[in-house]
């Protein structure tokens, strides 16, 4: 019988909260770009739904190279919630037309922050997952 190597249970996780946001991501990403087919809807909402088609399609494409133990998967992951730290800072202050702040979402933001923190820790310390970086 041979035996498998088992994938450490923090690579699992990463991989499935990964997952877990580009199907969410996806849901959004189709919700807007239908919502930008209303006539009089303004031109970026369309293209908000573009770029967030674009990170969910980055999101699953991560997630197949962190399965597949890739060191591209393992380099787009990292970009991935690097770059989502400082959007999520942002995200927190209304900086659309006719929002405002929201409590709820200022702990929706800190929340994911804190998740792309402690994905971003776990990637790069030294383990024999990625043994390369």
């Amino acid at each position: 019988m041979q035996q498998r190597n088992a994938k450490p249970l923090g690579l699992v996780l990463v991989v499935l909260y990964t997952a877990l946001s580009g199907l969410t991501s996806l849901f959004a990403s189709g919700l807007v770009l239908l919502a930008s087919a209303i006539p009089g809807v303004p031109l970026w909402i369309g293209l908000f739904g573009f770029f967030l088609l674009i990170y969910t399609l980055l999101l699953f494409a991560s997630v197949y190279g962190l399965w597949s133990l890739q060191a591209w998967g393992f380099k787009l992951a990292m970009f991935i919630y690097l770059v989502s730290i400082p959007i999520g800072l942002l995200a927190i202050f209304p900086i659309l037309p006719d929002s405002q702040f929201s409590t709820f979402n200022t702990i929706y933001q800190l929340i994911g922050i804190a998740i792309s923190v402690l994905v971003l820790w776990y990637l790069s310390r030294p383990n024999y997952v990625f043994p390369n970086f």
